[in-house]
């Protein structure tokens, strides 16, 4: 894996369920994987926490090929944020996972603030209402001017950009939400922050795009490198186990 980079791993469950694959990604899975696996009580999400926690494993692989995808340990930071707790690499290696119905997705990097949001657009949604208990005010000022098509795909770029925004500062809901400004136009997404927030927007690149028609994805990336890191795409990571 190249030093400065985002490797984006993307996986949609309708294209690689097989028996083959489950049974290979359930094996991958730690005891306690297994065990939080088992007390999902319906199968789509079982599936589909399976499926992201194998990914993972296996997208670190990629990235540190002498570290089978089973030797991978994780730890969880003060709030919530997962790690890798072991093996230790010569390079210190950072993830963010994300999962949505129908849809599994993982983002390693060299550099730890990079996050990454999918969602299902296909789900049904309040945008206004919704947006009013989350949103910064120009976020819903935006929406209010658009037809409900269009308000409706607005409402989903800024909630997976916003999520994939507090998923690299590894705060998660400790910072409010309407609190910074996601700000989308044809040339540039950037974004602004209420005094509140103590961050710089001009050490933020955004990314959006859509892994099939019925999702949405974000990626953020806080690592100050000059233009951004490029962001380097992989299909699902186990072509031998099609069926």
């Amino acid at each position: 894996m190249a030093d400065d980079g985002i490797e984006l791993f993307v996986g949609l469950i309708e294209t690689i369920d097989t028996p083959a694959a489950a049974e290979t990604c359930w094996r991958l899975l730690s005891a306690d994987e297994q065990a939080r696996a088992g007390r999902f009580m319906f199968e789509q999400h079982r599936w589909q926490y399976i499926y992201a926690h194998a990914l993972l494993r296996l997208a670190l692989s990629k990235a540190a090929p002498d570290v089978a995808p089973n030797d991978w340990s994780f730890g969880t930071g003060r709030y919530g944020r997962p790690f890798i707790a072991a093996p230790a690499t010569p390079r210190a290696l950072h993830f963010n996972l994300s999962h949505a119905d129908g849809c599994v997705a993982c983002v390693v990097s060299r550099h730890e603030a990079v996050g990454i949001d999918v969602e299902t657009v296909t789900r049904p949604v309040a945008a206004l209402s919704t947006a009013r208990r989350f949103f910064a005010p120009e976020e819903i000022e935006v929406l209010r001017g658009l037809p409900e098509p269009d308000a409706i795909q607005r409402f989903f770029d800024y909630w997976t950009l916003k999520e994939a925004y507090l998923k690299a500062r590894g705060f998660g809901l400790q910072l409010p939400t309407d609190g910074f400004a996601m700000l989308l136009s044809h040339e540039a997404i950037t974004i602004s922050f209420k005094p509140q927030i103590a961050d710089d927007p001009l050490g933020w690149r955004f990314a959006l795009c859509s892994p099939s028609p019925s999702h949405r994805l974000a990626i953020a990336d806080g690592s100050r490198v000059a233009g951004g890191l490029p962001i380097r795409h992989h299909a699902w990571p186990l072509p031998e186990t099609a069926e």
